[in-house]
């Protein structure tokens, strides 16, 4: 940890709101079980203490990292050198207005869908079962069985490094299949509004279930994993692409590729993040070799490696 950095630890702890640890080891933070210490890992109570760390921050030179639940995350194996944010946890809150939810953006999935079907707002059966938070779903665009957060979301309110709150609305915000501006710039989402349809609660839940049903059934959601780990190429299907170049089962250390879902890679108890990427680089490698097409990582991969 550089001097900066420890300077900077003893001034986050006396800024209101904050819980602030020093190299709290990743492997706690992600749905992989894999990664490196954070140098400093900092979690801001409401929407305010972010504000003013997000002001703070911009002050210095140190990088910052804002998370979610880490779901679709692969830290390497050396950490994260300066600060790790998490939202989850911590921004919470979800409110109907008409067809409209506003979601907090560390609020769970998981907890939207289940409050839309209470409210019995149909719309966001697609994200049943898709782990992570609302910030982060914006973030990635996440989404299954054709629905993805772009087509739901109304406006999402952003946080910028000057600790600024604004709004935009979706058609501002150059949504793609999973990407989104919040990959390459500088804006934090603190909340978001969906807008919905009505219909029986009864039934929103059969379609929630459905869902869910499916995905524990054809996904490996029992096993360490940072979801599908590749995009789907332009009329094709990642996990058909690899299961034809007998993908399944293959293997580096202690991370293999799912003989379930051959889309996902599983942390089989000791994987290492080297493992993982050497495992990417070897399929990608034999299907662009079978197929002729070089498959792209879904995945947020960031840190460093072991010097």
């Amino acid at each position: 940890m550089s001097v900066a950095t420890v300077d900077l630890y003893q001034e986050l702890l006396q800024l209101p709101g904050l819980t602030v640890r020093r190299d709290e080891p990743m492997t706690r933070h992600t749905s992989f079980g894999i990664g490196g210490p954070a140098d400093l890992f900092v979690i801001p109570e409401d929407a305010a203490a972010l504000a003013r760390l997000v002001a703070y921050l911009a002050g210095t030179e140190i990088e910052a990292l804002y998370i979610g639940n880490g779901t679709n995350l692969l830290v390497k194996d050396g950490g994260i050198r300066g600060v790790v944010v998490r939202i989850a946890g911590a921004l919470m809150g979800i409110e109907r207005e008409g067809n409209s939810l506003m979601m907090s953006a560390g609020e769970s999935l998981a907890a939207v869908c289940h409050y839309a079907a209470q409210q019995g707002l149909a719309g966001l059966e697609f994200a049943a079962g898709i782990p992570g938070t609302v910030g982060g779903a914006i973030v990635m665009n996440a989404g299954a069985n054709g629905g993805e957060m772009a087509k739901v979301l109304d406006w999402v309110e952003m946080i910028d490094k000057t600790g600024q709150i604004s709004c935009c609305s979706r058609e501002e915000l150059h949504f793609d299949y999973r990407q989104s501006q919040f990959q390459y710039g500088d804006s934090i989402i603190t909340k978001a509004a969906v807008s919905l349809r009505p219909s029986a609660p009864s039934a929103v839940y059969q379609s929630l279930y459905e869902a869910v049903e499916t995905r524990c059934r054809r996904q490996p959601v029992s096993e360490w994993s940072a979801g599908c780990i590749f995009k789907h190429p332009p009329g094709d299907y990642a996990g058909r692409l690899l299961e034809e170049t007998d993908g399944k089962g293959m293997r580096v250390g202690g991370a293999m590729i799912s003989r379930k879902h051959a889309n996902f890679i599983v942390n089989t108890g000791n994987a290492t993040a080297a493992d993982v990427i050497e495992l990417i680089r070897q399929v990608q490698d034999k299907v662009e070799a079978k197929f002729g097409v070089r498959l792209d990582t879904e995945i947020c991969i960031c840190g460093e490696d072991v010097q």
